[in-house]
């Protein structure tokens, strides 16, 4: 079953763990949702957390995009050396980096850009304020049910405090509920998180944009009624857990991770994988399920439930299916040979600084 793919893989001459992009799906993936930003008019701002690669980020500016979102203050000084100069970063200011976000937002509005900050404390807009000015937009982050950070959507009084300490331009909030929301209930949650949005802006008294960001719910969704901008991220690759809520199909999967076989136990019907927690991130799926091993042919991948990683250390990945199965999913395989796993979060796995090939046969470093 999985023989055509380790031949194929074996053609790219890797010899560890590496991110395997199919730049044909992560393209149409791009696509579809600048089209969908496009036709409801609102700014379309892709989280780049996901891939953290510039000649990927290059594929978003032949779709049109203009503007990003980063999660880091590293990841922003690495897009603006690679010519992004509208950025947003969607994490909450941290005070001992006001000097080094001063320097680079002083850097990107030289050259006519932008580097967007967040807060949820009066006391942080006025540290923004008092070290950059008003050089860097201010977006007041609002906790809209995720729970995480942000100025809860209610709590009147201190949104109107936060955006009467700053010159503020708008709500941003991260619906990461989303991720253990049913499919059907999307559409409702996308709403309630605009509804929230627009209750908070009212307390603010002031006329600020609204943003949201998350895959779930922009994936869903027909039209993105009620903000102003969007910021999904993992759409670009897609994942596992995007798979489960079924928000893709298996031939969105855009990305997954070429780990060596090291070991084969086919009496217990295990294969060893060199490829485990800082490949993979240790996100599951109940089971537990760790990633699923798949084929590589046809138009996209093949994913085989009956091949799930279902333990993994630091370095290692055990693949379980059933002894009865071993020689008809795995009868062909060698140790040495390359096998497909798709991660359970892209966005870790991402952040795991694998080095990163494209299907099609270029190289780009991560």
């Amino acid at each position: 079953m999985l023989r055509a793919t380790c031949d194929r893989l074996d053609r790219l001459g890797l010899d560890r763990p590496t991110l395997l992009v199919d730049e044909t799906r992560a393209r149409a993936n791009i696509a579809r949702m600048a089209a969908k930003a496009a036709a409801a008019g609102v700014r379309f701002r892709p989280h780049f957390k996901t891939h953290r690669n510039a000649a990927i980020g290059r594929w978003f500016a032949e779709a049109g995009v203009t503007a990003i979102t980063v999660s880091s203050l590293d990841m922003a000084a690495h897009f603006a050396d690679h010519d992004w100069d509208d950025l947003t970063l969607a994490f909450l200011v941290n005070p001992r980096q006001l000097p080094r976000l001063g320097d680079l937002a002083w850097r990107l509005a030289d050259r006519g850009g932008s580097l967007g900050l967040t807060v949820d404390t009066p006391e942080a807009a006025r540290a923004v304020r008092h070290v950059i000015g008003d050089t860097a937009p201010l977006w007041i982050k609002v906790d809209t049910g995720y729970g995480r950070s942000g100025v809860p959507w209610d709590d009147g009084p201190r949104l109107k405090a936060v955006a009467e300490s700053a010159v503020c331009t708008g709500l941003l909030t991260h619906a990461g509920h989303s991720y253990h929301t049913a499919r059907e209930d999307l559409p409702e949650l996308f709403s309630e998180t605009a509804r929230r949005l627009a209750t908070a802006r009212e307390a603010t008294g002031r006329d600020l944009l609204l943003s949201v960001g998350d895959t779930p719910t922009c994936s869903a969704v027909d039209s993105f009624t009620g903000v102003d901008e969007v910021r999904p991220g993992n759409f670009v690759y897609f994942d596992l857990m995007q798979r489960a809520l079924g928000v893709c199909r298996d031939d969105d999967l855009a990305a997954c991770v070429a780990c060596p076989v090291v070991a084969l136990d086919a009496a217990r019907g295990r294969v060893v994988l060199h490829g485990g927690a800082v490949h993979l991130s240790k996100e599951q799926l109940p089971g537990p399920v760790y990633g699923l091993v798949g084929r590589l042919d046809g138009e996209g991948p093949r994913v085989l439930d009956a091949a799930p990683v279902v333990d993994i250390s630091q370095e290692h990945g055990i693949v379980r299916t059933a002894p009865a199965r071993f020689a008809e999913v795995f009868g062909r395989i060698r140790t040495g040979d390359l096998l497909p796993v798709w991660p359970v979060h892209s966005c870790l796995t991402g952040e795991a600084a694998l080095p990163t090939r494209l299907l099609a046969g270029a190289t780009s470093e991560a």
